[in-house]
Order: structure tokens, then C-alpha cells, then sequence
């Protein structure tokens, strides 16, 4: 009888609107209010978008973290950058690098498109451990985020 010790497989895809049931946790665990049906749209949305990407984390099959990303041009850049719109990864999973990796798989993507840079902004109850969480992982803080209803 083998001692075998079975690692758990990681795998990072695109995201599809047929993972709107595994999104949901995740998306209250952003506190993001949605619905099935307004995240199935939102999903089905990506698919096949140039500009915009989701991309999921599989523990063993198990969606357990995602991160959104959106390339676009500024007036200030020659190349465009890529925005990471949102990353979470189940509060069962952090810490096991997860989010390193969906962060690396991110730059891939925004490489691939030709970004010279990739931002984020960390807002919220978080913001200190995110804020950490970015900083280890390369990124440098450059500023305040402000934001103003335009209702």
C-alpha cells in the first residue's frame, strides 16, 4: 500500500455564463448585490469580449476565486493598460496563493493585448489587507481613489 499524497489540481480559465451558480458566493463575498439571472447577463456579456476578461480559479473542479479585468486606452499612455475590476478568492482558499496566481494569469492576458501597465483600486471595509495583498505581489501605490455620484 502506497503513501501517496494527493495535491489538490489548480487551474485558472476563462470564465463562462454556465458558472453563474459558483460566482454567486463569491460575489457576496464581495458584497457585490446581484442576481442569477443580472450575472448570467453580466457573464454571457464577457464571453468573447476583446476589452473585457474574467478568469476563474478551479480547486479540483470547484470555482474558488475570480478576477475581472478591462483593457483600455488613456490619453496619457502610447499603449493601452489593463484595470483589474474585481478579484476575490474564496475566504476558505486565501492565503494558499490563489490570488497570486489569478494575478499572474492576468498579466499574461493584459501582455498578450499589449498593456504596459495594470491597475487597481482598493476601496472598502478591505482596503488594508488588499492594499498589502497588491503591494506584495509588485504593485506600488500611487494615489488616492476618490469617486462622486453622478445620481
Amino acid at each position: 500500500m502506497s503513501n501517496q499524497v494527493c495535491a489538490p489540481a489548480l487551474a485558472i480559465r476563462r470564465c463562462c455564463s454556465d458558472d453563474v451558480h459558483h460566482m454567486l458566493p463569491l460575489m457576496r463575498q464581495l458584497r457585490y448585490p446581484t442576481t442569477p439571472s443580472v450575472l448570467k447577463e453580466r457573464l454571457t456579456m464577457l464571453e468573447g469580449h476583446e476589452q473585457l476578461c474574467s478568469l476563474v480559479a478551479e480547486v479540483d473542479g470547484v470555482v474558488v476565486g475570480t478576477i475581472f479585468l478591462k483593457q483600455h486606452q488613456t490619453h496619457d499612455m502610447m499603449k493601452p493598460v489593463t484595470s483589474i475590476t474585481a478579484l476575490v478568492v474564496d475566504e476558505k482558499h486565501r492565503g494558499t496563493g490563489i490570488g497570486k496566481r489569478l494575478l499572474l494569469e492576468a498579466e499574461t492576458w493584459g501582455k498578450e493585448r499589449g498593456s504596459s501597465q495594470m491597475f487597481v483600486s482598493v476601496a472598502g471595509d478591505n482596503n488594508i489587507t488588499s492594499k498589502s495583498f497588491y503591494e506584495y505581489s509588485g504593485f506600488t501605490c500611487t494615489g488616492y481613489r476618490l469617486s462622486k455620484p453622478l445620481a
